[in-house]
């Protein structure tokens, strides 16, 4: 993305419709270091004809988001024809192998992926479209993101690990990656104590524990995505920091300067309420207190804020009103 032009006309401001920026829908993504280390490692496995990998993490971690960042990233540079698939996997009492190719049609946005209700058909059905795909984009990589994996039971794996061997006839590799909690590191001890090797060497040879923002430097770069990395309308040169604070952006300011006083601030909450859990935040929580920062004190809400004279004591109202206390306290266990 081009440099943004902070002295142009702070009064060139886009006009929009109402409720289509990416800031009220949630409906955007920003590279963040831990995104880039997954990034790093899921190419490594891709690169290394890795059959399989978990990645884990707490809930609201960004895992599915981070994986959909990455998608796009791979599809950019493998073409976007390549068989990338991001599938969820379904919470179910009993396994059922007519629902489990079902789920993997649907995942792969199959046209027919409800028509007959025969695992037999619904099977071959995937296998002859996954052959296909990988013909078309001229590559023998298959590559499955199962999101919600700590679902799958034993025999789906063996399901997974048939529909694997008949993609090696045809010298298609199928690349398995597991997201989800960290029930699937639990699963996998259960597994290798079990003897169950063919499923932990093709699933979960390599793992990677993907984390929430841990420093002051996590924020900052976080932070630096709204002032420059980011943009809406397209092609309009208005990041999201520029489109809330216009005359403040035209005046230098930068979201990523109150990383600082956020780091501050969510530190003394921490010690006000005795946690002791390693630092991680959520990305959940953090880009809901971002957005509530854009959106209570940005131009939009009748009146630019001086942004830059904010207090500890806005933020951490902000930082309650996201829920990350409570969720420390009773939800990351």
């Amino acid at each position: 993305m081009r440099n943004l032009d902070s002295n142009s006309n702070i009064y060139s401001k886009p006009i929009i419709s109402v409720n289509t920026h990416p800031i009220t829908n949630g409906d955007y993504y920003l590279a963040t270091n831990e995104i880039s280390r997954l990034y790093e490692y899921i190419t490594k496995w891709i690169r290394n004809r890795l059959p399989g990998a978990i990645v884990y993490g707490y809930p609201r971690m960004g895992k599915t988001r981070a994986v959909n960042y990455v998608k796009t990233i791979l599809f950019e540079e493998l073409g976007p024809s390549f068989p990338i698939h991001h599938i969820t996997c379904r919470t179910r009492k009993n396994p059922n192998e007519n629902f489990f190719f079902e789920d993997l049609l649907v995942g792969i946005q199959h046209e027919l992926a409800l028509v007959s209700n025969k695992a037999n058909v619904k099977r071959s059905r995937l296998l002859n479209s996954l052959v296909e795909q990988a013909e078309v984009a001229a590559t023998n990589k298959v590559i499955f993101f199962l999101d919600d994996a700590q679902n799958l039971f034993e025999i789906e794996y063996k399901w997974l690990m048939d529909l694997y061997n008949e993609l090696a006839l045809y010298n298609i590799q199928l690349i398995t990656f597991l997201i989800g909690q960290k029930e699937l590191m639990y699963q996998r001890t259960a597994y290798r104590d079990g003897g169950k090797y063919q499923i932990v060497g093709r699933f979960m040879s390599q793992d990677y524990e993907f984390k929430g923002l841990q420093d002051l430097e996590d924020i900052e770069d976080c932070l630096s995505g709204y002032d420059e990395y980011s943009e809406y309308p397209a092609n309009s040169g208005w990041s999201y920091t520029r489109f809330y604070f216009p005359q403040a952006f035209s005046a230098g300011f930068r979201l990523s300067q109150l990383a600082p006083i956020i780091w501050e601030v969510v530190s003394d909450l921490r010690r006000k309420n005795q946690l002791k859990s390693t630092l991680d935040i959520p990305m959940q929580y953090f880009v809901l207190l971002i957005e509530n920062i854009l959106l209570q004190y940005g131009a939009d809400s009748g009146a630019e804020f001086d942004i830059e004279h904010i207090s500890k004591e806005q933020i951490e109202n902000l930082w309650l009103d996201t829920g990350y206390i409570e969720w420390e306290i009773h939800g990351r266990n």
